[in-house]
């Protein structure tokens, strides 16, 4: 039996964010509950400089019909999604979050291509950080916000890195 569409996309654009980490030497690992909003916590095993374990957490879409602007994808995220993104580090978070948004393919055969040389996923990852915006309490619960990712944001080996330890922590931790 194979798995539904919905949950065989989610799959896959987990898979893409794993991959990316562990090109990066990062670890991920998954909590067994969605439950506060993160599928997915990724670190540095060891230190960086004197900052020890850097870690961050994210909610992982996947989406096959993105709708942009041209500089940004604009993603329907629920409300509920929304505000678990949203939060101070050290108050609300013990993390900083993001939302990584891969843009997939539509059919199944075209996420990913191998040869004896390389194996390509299909299409591309993108980041954002919602954690200073502000809770959207004036919407109902079922309803969803529009989160703008900006295409800028491409999700690669470097800059995960710099998503989990960024350039000032390094230099003050150096």
């Amino acid at each position: 039996m194979w798995l539904n569409s919905e949950v065989w996309q989610g799959q896959y654009g987990e898979a893409f964010v794993r991959g990316l980490a562990c090109a990066a030497g990062l670890t991920t690992s998954t909590k067994s509950l969605d439950v506060d909003g993160t599928d997915i916590q990724i670190s540095i095993p060891g230190r960086r400089g004197s900052f020890r374990y850097p870690a961050i957490e994210a909610q992982v879409k996947s989406w096959s019909t993105p709708n942009s602007d041209g500089d940004h994808f604009r993603y329907p995220l629920s409300l509920h999604n929304y505000t678990d993104l949203v939060g101070t580090v050290g108050i609300d978070l013990p993390l900083p979050r993001y939302l990584f948004l891969v843009i997939v393919p539509p059919e199944k055969d075209g996420y990913t291509l191998a040869s004896h040389d390389c194996l390509h996923f299909h299409h591309a990852a993108y980041w954002v950080s919602l954690m200073d915006e502000t809770p959207a309490s004036e919407l109902t619960v079922k309803s969803s916000k529009t989160v703008y990712v900006p295409r800028d944001n491409l999700l690669t080996v470097e800059t995960l890195v710099n998503l989990v330890c960024p350039e000032g922590q390094k230099r003050e931790a150096a």
